[in-house]
């Protein structure tokens, strides 16, 4: 299909939907907190299903406390990595800690659940399970309440490191130490009541779907209600229940027994009981959910209110702000809130002017939710570039996707090395980059260097001898590419950290990626150590052992944010590859139109929003010099891949890295990761003022209608923008940034 044919079909369909008229003009938000729904992406199967966390937490909290579903699929891991499913009616307990958007199963432990009254089926969960109705639900940024088919109500809320929960209509409280979800196993655990001084305490050994990998987790918690209770029993693996105060072992619970309404706050820490006992005092010194909530809505509003959008539709505001809000939260703190962090065989440290975070999703969140940080919240990107840096030093190792205390060894790359150069790269302070330079230089650069330190470049031996991964290593084509993104980051944080010898050295390799393109089928593939590529059937569709997560089409477009004009030469000419682009995105619209409904539950062959690996790539139109389709295909992405249902992810967030995507694109930006660059799209609202420690930046949609979709000309702070990029400083220093908007390209 040409560009011309592409347009008009583009602008057809938009005709349909609405024709010339502009969009609603619905007025500046005020509440940004209104249009957060968390339960949007709770739903899909398969490869279509978010995996969003539902309950309450506040940004980047520890404590994400929420319930932990089963229905038609019982519990099967797919649909409940955050413990969540839209399509479930029955409410398995309520845990203090969760994932968000991952595409593995862990957490979901220390569950606490209500009833009627007591009886010994009650220390399992068949025995405490209720049934629930969606409409008895109400989830909002930091508050979660649902009442469930017995009549009691449950209301929930959160600070950084405590859970509070509120029960109206109980008789009896259980505290489920053995619970996990799927995949997770308790090997030890204990918990001692004390009802003069109405705790109950303890910690629980959680080896989990990923943790087990590094030898699990300690969670540590002090539980005070605000009232005494009446009575109480412990209970173990073997042992019946007693009024004995203390149990432990495996098949650990507790359980009070209440008249009237009942306020529990649970302290947490991944560090000791005394941190558990102290993050309590220190974040709940006083316990009154109301209050509580009220702070938990105050943290979100500081961080959401930061963006306040004009216009748009209600459905399009609800889909950006629950967008932002899912990016917030994870990565979570693991520090105490006197700063000391413990990582997996290590002794006790303190984060001082920075807090400790984990789980990151690094192979996902780099490309978007690091560059959203650095822009929107530089506090955010500091603490969790420098918490890399801890993990480095600490572990000896920078990891990959980093859980709780330790690293899980899970996806490829060293996209840690991403994250920490796209913070200095976009001037947010605080990093300590310098501290992460020698073992990372030694990573990239030495091949002597000890394997037990290289995160993510695990092969970097073949990759420095062949300059690609051979194909007998298996995903050789995603591992080189994402070795070439890696290279370039870390060349850039070389350059900025003066060491420009090696930052010469690693640009000059970023472009390696290049020698796994074959011609002869007009794909990346992977290649023998002797130079040759393999005589089998090429099949550019198939998910084969050369990639990860991804196919020939997929994989593509993946260097292109760094070396598009790498990508345009391999391809014959800039046309040539604009074409091949083109072809992707027609294909991938041809495909959704056609294929069945449940095709979405599986991967896509073309372009494919439910996965990572090219997300960027509706942006290299405009790199490469035709931000027309850019402006078409964004669209037709944020149209058919985002909404405001449950159903409203294309797949797994993966920590807030699809709603980065829709926030950024729909303001107009997206970044090349590990660098100060931003590619300009086209805005979806008709204003966002942007508000980020004392300045402010408006951007403006000048025009934008149903068919104006396009941008004839951008202008910052009234001086014409030529080129498809900004730099972060001209991004983050500017009061305007003007798109004029048109009907055509």
């Amino acid at each position: 299909m040409t560009a011309r044919r592409c347009s008009l079909v583009i602008a057809m369909v938009a005709a349909a939907c609405g024709g010339d008229d502009a969009e609603p003009s619905l007025p500046e938000v005020t509440d940004t907190l209104a249009y957060v729904d968390p339960r949007i992406g709770t739903g899909g199967l398969g490869f279509a299903h978010g995996s969003s966390f539902v309950g309450a937490a506040v940004p980047h909290g520890l404590a994400k406390v929420g319930p932990d579903t089963s229905g038609p699929f019982g519990t099967v891991n797919f649909l409940h990595y955050s413990g969540y499913w839209a399509g479930d009616d029955k409410i398995r307990g309520f845990s203090q800690v969760h994932l968000h958007g991952a595409g593995a199963t862990d957490y979901g432990v220390l569950s606490v659940m209500p009833a009627i009254a007591f009886d010994p089926a009650k220390t399992t969960v068949v025995g405490y399970e209720s049934r629930f109705a969606k409409a008895a639900e109400l989830a909002a940024a930091g508050r979660y309440e649902v009442t469930l088919a017995n009549g009691i109500a449950v209301a929930l809320t959160a600070t950084p490191r405590v859970a509070v929960h509120r029960y109206t209509g109980a008789g009896a409280i259980v505290i489920d130490l053995a619970k996990t979800l799927e995949s997770g196993e308790i090997d030890a655990a204990s918990i001692t009541v004390d009802a003069a001084a109405r705790e109950l305490v303890g910690q629980l050994h959680h080896n989990g779907g990923m943790t087990r990998g590094f030898g699990g987790y300690t969670v540590y918690f002090v539980a005070r209600a605000r009232t005494p209770w009446t009575a109480h029993v412990v209970w173990s693996a073997g042992s019946a229940p007693s009024v004995a105060t203390t149990a432990s072992g495996t098949g650990v619970g507790a359980a009070i027994v209440v008249d009237g309404p009942v306020e529990l706050a649970i302290g947490l820490s991944l560090v000791s009981l005394d941190g558990a006992r102290a993050n309590l005092d220190a974040e709940v010194p006083v316990l009154d959910f109301e209050t509580v909530a009220t702070r938990a809505r105050e943290a979100w509003a500081d961080k959401l209110d930061r963006v306040r959008l004009t216009g748009g539709t209600e459905a399009q505001r609800r889909t950006f702000y629950t967008s932002l809000y899912h990016a917030f939260l994870m990565p979570s703190v693991i520090d105490d809130a006197d700063g000391t962090y413990v990582l997996a065989g290590q002794p006790p440290a303190v984060a001082t002017g920075w807090h400790q975070q984990s789980d990151l999703s690094l192979w996902d969140t780099y490309r978007t939710v690091h560059p959203l940080y650095a822009w929107l919240a530089p506090e955010s990107a500091r603490d969790a570039a420098r918490s890399l840096v801890a993990f480095g030093e600490g572990l000896g190792i920078y990891p990959k996707w980093p859980l709780a205390i330790g690293e899980t060894g899970v996806m490829l790359g060293a996209s840690a090395e991403i994250a920490i150069a796209d913070a200095v790269l976009r001037g947010v302070p605080g990093v300590e980059a310098e501290r992460a330079w020698p073992g990372r230089r030694a990573a990239a650069m030495d091949a002597t260097a000890p394997a037990a330190g290289r995160g993510g470049r695990d092969r970097v031996e073949s990759y420095m001898q062949y300059g690609y991964v051979p194909v007998t290593e298996g995903r050789s084509v995603s591992t080189t590419t994402e070795y070439a993104h890696d290279d370039f980051a870390l060349a850039q944080l070389a350059g900025a950290l003066g060491h420009t010898t090696d930052r010469d050295a690693l640009l000059a390799r970023s472009k390696s990626w290049r020698k796994l393109f074959d011609p002869a089928v007009g794909f990346l593939r992977g290649r023998k150590a002797d130079g040759t590529f393999p005589t089998t059937t090429f099949d550019p569709l198939e998910m084969g052992s050369d990639y990860a997560e991804a196919n020939a089409w997929h994989s593509l477009w993946m260097t292109s944010s760094h070396d598009a004009e790498g990508l345009a030469e391999l391809l014959g000419s800039t046309e040539a590859a604009i074409a091949k682009l083109e072809m992707f995105f027609t294909l991938a619209k041809h495909d959704w139109d056609t294929a069945d409904e449940s095709a979405a539950n599986f991967p896509r062959p073309y372009y494919w929003h439910g996965n990572e690996p090219d997300l960027n790539a509706v942006f290299v139109f405009a790199q490469l010099g035709r931000p027309d389709l850019t402006h078409e295909w964004v669209r037709w992405i944020e149209d058919t891949m985002y909404s405001d249902q449950p159903e409203g992810l294309a797949g797994n967030d993966d920590g807030g890295t699809l709603g980065a995507w829709y926030v950024l694109a729909t303001l107009g930006v997206y970044p090349i990761p590990g660098s100060d660059r931003w590619i300009l799209g086209a805005p979806r609202f008709p204003q966002a003022r942007i508000t980020i420690g004392g300045r402010e930046l408006t951007i403006v949609a000048d025009g934008l209608s149903d068919r104006a979709i396009y941008v004839r000309a951008v202008e910052l702070d009234g001086v014409a923008v030529a080129g498809p990029e900004l730099t972060h400083a001209q991004l983050a220093g500017a009061s305007t940034l003007r798109f004029v908007m048109a009907t055509s390209p």
